[in-house]
């Protein structure tokens, strides 16, 4: 019981700090906003640009596939989904890359696009984290009905 509590307690933290996430994103919206105000003749571009998550892929080296391996299909096709987002990236990037810089202040913009990505992958790891809390919690609640169900069971026989 004490550790379904520990952990009720922390995922009360990450909540806490998922709000905060929300709280850091909203002032960067409209940070954005007074660099790029709605009524902006590119704003739906650079809006786009500016909220478009980007996956940083770290690269991992991946071990040599013995031939006639089965999962060969399967990996060809995350690599074409991987070769796919990076188009679309790529779109986005050329549209905006083709404004000029000064006029719709894309560094600033760019900088808090990078704020952004930041705490998207933190709201990621607390999201994993509060995840494997929960999945944690209801392994510790189930122990804990199999132990008072074997604590009746052993009464009942006395």
């Amino acid at each position: 019981m004490k550790e379904i509590n520990e952990i009720s307690r922390k995922l009360k933290e990450k909540k806490k700090e998922i709000d905060e996430i929300k709280e850091k994103e909203e002032d960067l919206m409209s940070r954005f906003h007074e660099l790029c105000p709605e009524r902006s003749d590119k704003y739906e571009e650079i809006r786009k640009y500016f909220e478009k998550i980007l996956k940083r892929r770290r690269r991992v080296e991946k071990p040599e596939r013995a031939e006639g391996d089965e999962d060969d299909d399967e990996e060809d096709a995350e690599e074409e989904e991987e070769m796919e987002e990076e188009e679309d990236e790529d779109e986005d990037e050329n549209t905006v890359a083709g404004l000029p810089p000064e006029e719709y202040k894309i560094e600033e913009i760019d900088k808090l696009r990078e704020e952004r990505m930041d705490l998207y992958e933190d709201k990621e790891k607390i999201l994993q984290f509060i995840n494997d809390l929960e999945v944690q919690r209801k392994r510790l609640e189930n122990k804990e009905k199999a132990i008072k169900s074997d604590l009746e069971e052993t009464e009942e026989e006395i």
